[in-house]
């Protein structure tokens, strides 16, 4: 998960005038004001979709990480001299299915370093379910400030999509086994198309990307990829069922729902959210199919309760056997993890992640617990300043000191 981006906390009249000729997402679904500013905040952020993500039909069959396609690319907002390049590559699902998914890969300006550029593997926040939905298509790729941050001391950041964004296909949201495939094979992916990244590299997830961040690092213990230096962990949506219960009772936050029901229906067929979401919600769940996140948050901010979910739907037995598994933090992972926490989050609240941090110590996990008061979920500007940005400075000096003096160990 990512917090709702500030598309929806712009002044309105900023946006009055190109709002006023944005189709709303469905004939029949919400689009107020709010949800028209968010269309414009999404079309004005996005790149041309190219016959680049086009997946070869039939797939032909390939390792993991395996590269079908590349191809360096501009358009995004990031330091001048970065060199990104696109690359469509061999990923899999839960289940061991071939599928492709994006990333993009970003180097410093001037030359590699002797060894090659320390690599920053980004594991992003729930941007949506649709195609145009991909950080790779987006100018700010998401998470771009935060990147810009890394290149500036010289680390190479690879920033997967997850599979069903920007691809075709569907987006498995919240199953934790298939965002792990599509990060861990990323970085095979990257290795290959740009030989001047180095063999360490630190993992740094946020939200969604937090569990998924930690999903690898429970892969770490039984099937360890080299050069690992640790991970960075920010407000992780790792209970799954405590996040579905939160998001379903607090106002605003109703999006989320829609998002996780239609990710569960995708990693499991027989998740059917018309038995989750009540007729109202199910008439806006179009938005999915085209609105990424801040659309979505727009078109269900106005639903909570019993008038998002319906009676029983988080207890549902398929559905909260999905929420179950695919929840992470109770497990041993490979360590050391810097695992950040803003007390003033609305999104993930400091009482779960105060649990997880508890609980991975329990297993005996190397974890360095922070939080931050004041800090929210993201940043909203103008507002609020969320824990990636507030905690950035620890987050620079932790990752330098793990590129310094870190072994590459896996426990």
């Amino acid at each position: 998960m990512k917090a709702v981006p500030s598309a929806l906390l712009v002044p309105l009249a900023a946006l009055a005038s190109a709002a006023a000729i944005v189709t709303p997402v469905h004939a029949d679904a919400v689009c107020d004001d709010w949800c028209q500013a968010a269309w414009v905040q999404q079309r004005a952020n996005a790149l041309p979709r190219t016959a680049f993500y086009d997946v070869p039909s039939p797939l032909p069959q390939a390792p993991a990480g395996t590269i079908i396609r590349r191809q360096v690319t501009t358009g995004y907002t990031v330091p001048a001299g970065t060199r990104a390049t696109r690359l469509l590559y061999h990923s899999r699902t839960s289940r061991g299915r071939d599928v492709a998914a994006a990333a993009v890969v970003l180097t410093p300006s001037g030359t590699s370093p002797q060894g090659g550029w320390p690599v920053v593997l980004d594991a992003h926040g729930t941007s949506g379910m649709a195609r145009d939905c991909a950080p790779t298509l987006m100018r700010d790729l998401y998470h771009g400030d935060q990147m810009a941050r890394f290149l500036a001391r010289g680390y190479a950041v690879v920033a997967p999509d997850y599979a069903g964004l920007g691809t075709d296909g569907a987006h498995a949201l919240g199953d934790k086994t298939a965002a792990a495939n599509d990060v861990v094979y990323a970085l095979r992916a990257a290795r290959a198309a740009v030989p001047a990244l180095s063999r360490g590299w630190v993992l740094w997830g946020h939200s969604q990307g937090g569990a998924a961040a930690l999903a690898v690092a429970e892969r770490q213990m039984w099937r360890p990829v080299g050069g690992y230096r640790g991970a960075v962990v920010t407000s992780p949506a790792a209970n799954l069922s405590r996040i579905a219960g939160h998001a379903a009772a607090r106002p605003g936050l109703g999006g989320f729902i829609a998002l996780i029901a239609s990710g569960a229906s995708v990693n499991d067929p027989m998740i059917q959210p018309r038995r989750l979401l009540t007729a109202e919600a199910l008439d806006r769940l179009e938005a999915t199919r085209s609105g990424c996140l801040g659309v979505v948050s727009a078109v269900f901010r106005d639903l909570t309760g019993p008038e998002l979910v319906r009676p029983g739907a988080l207890t549902e037995p398929r559905f909260a056997r999905f929420l179950k598994a695919n929840s992470t933090g109770t497990r041993r992972v490979a360590g050391p993890v810097l695992l950040l926490q803003g007390r003033a989050d609305s999104v993930v609240p400091a009482w779960m992640t105060d649990d997880v941090a508890a609980a991975l110590r329990h297993t005996g996990s190397r974890v360095d617990y922070r939080t931050y008061p004041g800090l929210e979920h993201d940043t909203y500007p103008g507002q609020t300043v969320g824990i990636d940005d507030g905690a950035m400075p620890d987050i620079l000096t932790w990752i330098a000191g793990r590129f310094a003096g870190g072994t590459g160990a896996s426990r």
